[in-house]
C-alpha cells in the first residue's frame, strides 16, 4: 500500500512538474515527401532568448539561445546530430548554431545553475544515443541548448525568423533538378519565431512563436540540405 502511495505521489509531482515548465511539445508528424518506416523523435523547446554573459577571456558577450528536449518513442535507441540554423525572414540572415565551449558554459550557468537538466551542446549531444521511451511512461528527456552568436551583430533587429531543426528525423528525399543534378533534403522542424521591438532584451517571454494567421509557428517539412551538380563528361581530342 506504501509502495503504491509512493508511486501515486511521485507521478503527480512529475505531472506538475511538466505543467509548470514552459517548454512547447512538438510531436512527430507526417510531411510531404514522407517514406514508410521512416522515424521521427519528439522535440520541446523554449523560445529563444537573448541574454549578456560574461565569458571567460572574452568579456560581457550578447548571444542568442534556445533550449531544448528530445525524447524518443522509436522502437530503438537513436543517434542522432540535429542542427539548429536561424533564419531571419525580413534581413535575409542566416545563422549556424555555435556552441563555442566558454560561451556555453556561460549560458549553462544562466540557464541551469543547479545542472538538473544535464545541458548538453549540439556536438556533446550527438555522441549518444537518444534512450528508448517505453510507450505510458514518463520521458526520458534529453536536455541541450542551441546558441547562436552572431544574431547580435549581424541580424539584432530583426522581429520574425525560423529556426529550422534538422536532424530529429531519418527521413531523406532526394530530387532531380532541370540541370540534371541532384537535390537532397532531409525532414526538418520549421518554427516560426515573432520578436515584437528591435532592441536587445533579455525578457524570456520577448521573443514569441508565431501565429501565422492561426496556422501555428510549429510544422514538419523537408528541407534542401545539398545540391549535387550533374556530372560532366570531358571531351577528349581526337
Amino acid at each position: 500500500m506504501r509502495r503504491l502511495f509512493t508511486l501515486v505521489i511521485a507521478l503527480v509531482i512529475c505531472a506538475s512538474l511538466r505543467a509548470a515548465d514552459d517548454f512547447r511539445e512538438v510531436e512527430p508528424a507526417p510531411a510531404a515527401g514522407d517514406k514508410a518506416g521512416i522515424w521521427t523523435l519528439h522535440f520541446r523547446y523554449k523560445s529563444p532568448r537573448i541574454v549578456t554573459v560574461d565569458v571567460p577571456g572574452q568579456g560581457k558577450k550578447v548571444v542568442w539561445y534556445m533550449p531544448f528536449q528530445i525524447y524518443n518513442r522509436t522502437e530503438n535507441p537513436q543517434l542522432v546530430a540535429p542542427l539548429f540554423e536561424l533564419v531571419t525572414k525580413d534581413l535575409n540572415t542566416n545563422h549556424k548554431d555555435e556552441p563555442q565551449p566558454a560561451v556555453f558554459k556561460a549560458v549553462e550557468l544562466l540557464e541551469d545553475p543547479t545542472s538538473v537538466l544535464n545541458l548538453k551542446s549540439t556536438i556533446g549531444l550527438s555522441k549518444e544515443k537518444i534512450p528508448m521511451t517505453k510507450p505510458d511512461s514518463f520521458p526520458r528527456y534529453v536536455s541541450g541548448l542551441a546558441i547562436w552568436t552572431d544574431v547580435p551583430e549581424r541580424a539584432a533587429k530583426t522581429n520574425r525568423f525560423s529556426v529550422y531543426v534538422s536532424g530529429l528525423s531519418d527521413g531523406l528525399v532526394v530530387e532531380p533538378t532541370g540541370d540534371g543534378g541532384q537535390r537532397v533534403k532531409t525532414k526538418t522542424l520549421q518554427l516560426d519565431f515573432f520578436k515584437p521591438t528591435d532592441e536587445l532584451n533579455s525578457k524570456a517571454g520577448d521573443i514569441k512563436p508565431e501565429d501565422n494567421g492561426g496556422l501555428g509557428g510549429e510544422r514538419w517539412i523537408y528541407r534542401t540540405v545539398s545540391q549535387r551538380k550533374p556530372e560532366t563528361t570531358e571531351k577528349k581530342d581526337p
